[in-house]
């Protein structure tokens, strides 16, 4: 078991506002780890890029110079069209940001705060000093999501991601605040600033 240090997780429904906390948090000075932004980053990996070809080849397109490159837009359609897809590049992925949160929390002496859509039954959950999930309501979920992306998720992928993710239940049962996220920006930030502060 880890010494206990300031690493919290911060976990919650898709769109339930995990990012606008998360950057709360580091204008109070914690140092931050977004799972989905180091997602992104393996994804430009070639060793990581190899393995998905193994896994869903269609999700590669040729550029001019001949160069295959790797469109996101095809890979969410191939895992959500296919779970056992999803499973794969999943057992592909996880493992690498379990290593890098833990290796994280070992090192540092910061304050740490973990943006981690998928905590539960991670491994991960074990070595936080608290956990805290935000929620909010499918439709202003949605809603916040078809914004953000500007159309390029569409109500199907935003329904098939949510239903791939933990549920409610199994995000506060590990939990040691919950959040609420139904009402005005405002409100929620002034919620998230009395906790960060």
């Amino acid at each position: 078991m880890l010494s206990k240090k300031i690493a919290i997780g911060l976990t919650g429904s898709f769109g339930s506002g995990k990012s606008t906390a998360l950057k709360i948090f580091k204008e109070f000075g914690y140092q931050t780890y977004s799972a989905d932004e180091q997602v992104n980053k393996l994804y430009e990996d070639e060793r990581i890029q190899e393995e998905i070809k193994k896994i869903a080849p269609e999700v590669f397109s040729k550029k001019e110079t001949g160069r295959c490159f790797l469109e996101k837009q095809k890979l969410r359609e191939a895992v959500f069209s296919d779970l056992n897809k999803l499973k794969k590049i999943e057992t592909l992925i996880h493992p690498i940001i379990k290593m890098q949160c833990i290796s994280l929390i070992k090192s540092s002496n910061k304050k740490n705060i973990f943006e981690i859509p998928i905590l539960v039954n991670s491994g991960i959950e074990k070595h936080f000093t608290k956990i805290i999930t935000i929620e909010s309501r499918k439709e202003l979920r949605q809603e916040r999501i078809i914004k953000r992306y500007k159309h390029k998720i569409s109500v199907e992928d935003f329904l098939k991601i949510d239903q791939s993710q933990p549920t409610q239940a199994e995000r506060e049962s590990i939990s040691n605040i919950i959040i609420n996220n139904n009402g005005t920006i405002s409100e929620f930030k002034k919620i998230i600033t009395s906790l960060a502060n």
